[in-house]
């Protein structure tokens, strides 16, 4: 139980703040800094580039070294929160995205590794979802704190002191975890049987797709409700704080999936997103509730569906759930790679 708390904090910093906090806190640090105005569609680009890079990494190194994996995912997504508090250029804001990025792709896997080793089978099922849904927490926790903090800079440095509490906890508390996998190194789905490959083919796709559809509320959602006026730049935190709210549905995911199975239950979670991200992004003149009830719904179905993928990979591949989990997680963040640089024309 603790091992799966300090991992909901370990999700919480480096995906809700290091990772997800660059959107959030660009309004803010456009105003104050104007040389990275124009630097987000970059940013979110190269930020899930370098989260492919990370979990890419992560894959081959869990999960005999899953605790080592763990701590540097808080030390990576930490220097680049310091980064993001210094910088006042474009290249140094975009560079320090793509270091804050990575350190989420080093969570997910190694967390995923570490809980499969001390948590029963019978609840295993379970506390991934709930680690998961720690990204709901963190957001909620960075829109918090961009209402409580006016200046970007705190904000970020905060947050670098939270990875780095986070990741010093689960390193402590998984010291005695013993990891035993039969899987060596990453999944790869195209070395399987016709049939074994087919089974791949479907999450990957369906990842791929949510990631570019999620990518237009997570990189331009609060820079778009500021700019027509629906929330006031010191508002901005009330939407990345409804949408935390809503996605602590995903610690509730794993009765679904194993009622329905997991592809029903990202259909169901697609569909949320969808209909979050439209009521978020479409214009409706300067009414601020339909945002927020659209964050909220986007969260819900964003953080249950990310914990389907999890639960999703431990079923392709029992012995080798961490692994898997970084190859569906990559689809993830190639979709959104891709939707953040293809979208910037249209919001940026």
């Amino acid at each position: 139980m603790a091992l799966t708390a300090a991992g909901v904090l370990l999700v919480a910093s480096t995906y809700g703040m290091a990772r997800f906090g660059v959107g959030l806190l660009h309004p803010a640090m456009a105003v104050e800094r104007p040389g990275v105005a124009r630097a987000l569609p970059s940013a979110g680009a190269a930020q899930f580039a370098s989260y492919c890079v990370a979990a890419g990494l992560a894959g081959f190194l869990v999960p005999a070294r899953s605790r080592a994996v763990a701590g540097a995912a808080g030390v990576v997504a930490g220097l680049g929160c310091l980064g993001l508090a210094l910088s006042t250029s474009a290249g140094w804001f975009v560079a320090s995205a793509y270091v804050s990025g990575a350190g989420a792709g080093l969570a997910s896997p190694a967390l995923v590794g570490l809980l499969d080793a001390v948590v029963p089978e019978r609840m295993a099922g379970a506390a991934q979802a709930v680690v998961n849904s720690g990204t709901s927490v963190g957001v909620v926790m960075t829109g918090m704190l961009a209402t409580a903090v006016t200046a970007p800079g705190p904000a970020w440095l905060l947050m670098a002191v939270a990875c780095l509490a986070t990741c010093g906890a689960v390193v402590v508390l998984s010291s005695g975890a013993t990891v035993v996998d039969a899987a060596t190194g990453p999944v790869r789905p195209s070395r399987r049987s016709p049939g074994r490959t087919a089974s791949w083919a479907l999450p990957l796709t369906l990842a791929v797709g949510a990631g570019v559809t999620s990518a237009a509320v997570w990189t331009f959602g609060p820079t778009v409700v500021v700019g027509r006026g629906a929330l006031q730049p010191e508002q901005v935190g009330l939407l990345w704080t409804a949408l935390g709210v809503g996605g602590l549905a995903g610690a509730f995911v794993a009765g679904p999936v194993a009622r329905h199975g997991p592809t029903k239950a990202f259909v169901l979670c697609t569909v949320a997103l969808l209909v979050g991200s439209v009521a978020v992004l479409a214009p409706r003149g300067d009414e601020g509730t339909w945002p927020l009830v659209g964050a909220a719904c986007f969260g819900a179905g964003y953080m249950s569906m990310s914990g389907v993928l999890i639960l999703w990979g431990r079923l392709l591949d029992p012995r080798g759930g961490a692994a898997a989990t970084a190859w569906l997680f990559i689809a993830l963040a190639v979709g959104q790679a891709v939707g953040s640089h293809a979208l910037g024309a249209v919001f940026a």
